[in-house]
């Protein structure tokens, strides 16, 4: 008993206190979100879309909502929302841009989502993590933050741990779910057969009209693995990359066969599980030469002309 103990005790340690590269992984974590956020805004319909879509589903009968923005004010804050989140991403760390990036996007999905009453945001995770990040402030976890602001690398671990905790946990709720929505219809595989014959791509399409035990065996591994990711990764954390790459190709095949794109989501197999720390330090470098283009600060090579 006090072996399991200790072995629990000491896989606790390792993930939530002592990760060695945490700090590189919340660098790459950072880029990773701002990235996503900018995508996921500069995609968004426009503000004339949104209120057309608001003005018919309010003449079919839907209750006007509380929380609106007029096409003038919601095209403010996407801009808002896109320079706040660059400048995030790229390193500035004042905290009016970290509030301004937050509460921006927030707006943007609350107005989306606030279309009908059954909305909901598929990429709550982006302001999870943007908010988490702000608070950490993984900058100045860096061995380059003074005046007392260095937060201890333990910091640094539990906030990574949170955000690779959150990332596994969605697919052990999507794999509930499955179940308790479906039921066995999806382990024997006709819930995944009438989903690529309805959404597929001409692949998925393909499959459909393959052997039902065929998809019964694929629906069983789709559901086993987001049950086991979890419970999987704990116990195999040494080799984390592995679950990274499993992730992605996970979402490889669902983008194959349905079309489906969890991007906004799977990106982030990369920085909590995939690339090696060593990444952070050359985007990071790039990403000063950007900045000092931008402003206009000539390159100190230390060489007289």
């Amino acid at each position: 008993m006090t072996s399991i103990t200790e072995t629990i005790a000491g896989g606790f340690s390792r993930i939530w206190r002592d990760q060695p590269d945490a700090v590189q992984r919340l660098r790459l974590a950072r880029y990773t979100t701002g990235a996503a956020i900018l995508r996921t805004v500069w995609h968004m319909p426009s503000g004339t879309v949104v209120a057309e879509q608001r003005e018919l589903l309010e003449s079919a009968g839907q209750e006007p909502s509380g929380f609106q923005l007029s096409p003038a004010q919601y095209e403010a804050v996407r801009g808002v929302a896109l320079v706040s989140a660059a400048a995030w991403a790229l390193g500035n760390d004042r905290p009016e841009v970290k509030i301004t990036a937050n509460l921006s996007f927030l707006a943007l999905q609350r107005h989306q989502v606030a279309m009908h009453q059954d909305l909901y945001s598929y990429t709550s995770h982006l302001n999870t993590f943007l908010l988490l990040l702000c608070l950490v402030d993984a900058e100045a976890a860096g061995p380059d933050a003074t005046h007392g602001r260095t937060p201890p690398d333990r910091l640094a671990s539990a906030a990574l741990a949170a955000m690779q905790s959150y990332y596994a946990l969605v697919y052990l709720q999507s794999g509930i779910s499955k179940l308790r929505v479906t039921g066995v219809k999806w382990l024997d595989g006709r819930t995944l057969r009438g989903s690529l014959a309805e959404l597929g791509t001409p692949l998925g399409k393909r499959l459909s009209r393959q052997d039902l035990r065929l998809l019964a065996a694929a629906g069983t591994a789709a559901v086993g693995f987001e049950l086991a990711f979890l419970p999987g990764l704990l116990a195999g954390w040494r080799h984390k990359q592995v679950f990274g790459l499993l992730s992605l190709g996970f979402h490889t095949s669902i983008k194959a066969t349905m079309n489906i794109s969890f991007w906004h989501f799977a990106w982030f197999a990369l920085p909590l599980f995939v690339l090696p720390a060593e990444t952070e330090q050359r985007i990071g470098a790039a990403l000063k030469g950007f900045r000092r283009r931008l402003s206009g600060t000539p390159h100190r090579s230390g060489r007289l002309s």
